[in-house]
């Protein structure tokens, strides 16, 4: 009697490529520094035509840092993983505007603020402030910028009288971006920790 047999390749090629993929992720988790080429295998797995900027930061950002318990630091530390990210997508002229604009969102997406809320005597305010007025095109920009006001709005509430104008510029601007924000965060792939 003559025995078929029927095989294939394990599953160790596909573990490595799911741990590289996710290596943005674990390493801005663990506040290490993210690499150039730690992108490589995130990026090959975007959707043909998907914005790779917005898909890097989208994924990269996709739980809440909870180790990370003093914004101004975790804002300096996204400044680094924004600069990663635009070298492994190949833009270089990004101004300083839209990389503060881009680690305030990442910044934003994954902080902690129920165990740290924001309070006045956050330093990076005045750049808070002055990014909430960056007028957005790229749906990384757009992205970003719905948590960047999220925020603004929290920190100009803690002095509502004082900030009433610019409380409701930024609410303004929420509502101008929210139906495009939506269509832009439907893209991410959905993660949901067990």
């Amino acid at each position: 009697m003559e025995a078929v047999l029927h095989f294939a390749h394990n599953a160790d090629s596909e573990a490595e490529v799911s741990y590289l993929r996710n290596l943005p992720i674990l390493k801005v988790l663990q506040q290490e520094n993210v690499e150039v080429t730690d992108w490589n295998e995130l990026l090959a797995s975007a959707p043909s035509g998907e914005d790779s900027l917005f898909w890097c930061l989208g994924y990269a950002g996709t739980l809440c840092a909870l180790d990370a318990t003093d914004f101004d630091s975790w804002f300096i530390y996204c400044l680094t993983v924004v600069d990663s990210a635009l070298e492994a997508c190949k833009i270089d002229n990004a101004s300083n505007e839209r990389k503060n604009l881009l680690a305030l969102g990442l910044a934003a997406r994954t902080f902690n603020f129920a165990a740290n809320p924001v309070t006045k005597q956050l330093k990076c305010r005045d750049t808070l402030r002055s990014t909430g007025e960056y007028a957005c095109s790229e749906d990384a920009d757009i992205f970003a910028m719905w948590y960047v006001l999220r925020t603004l709005t929290d920190y100009l509430r803690l002095d509502f009288n004082n900030n009433l104008r610019a409380l409701t510029s930024a609410l303004g601007t929420m509502n101008k971006i929210r139906a495009r924000y939506t269509q832009i965060v439907e893209r991410l792939p959905k993660m949901d920790a067990c």
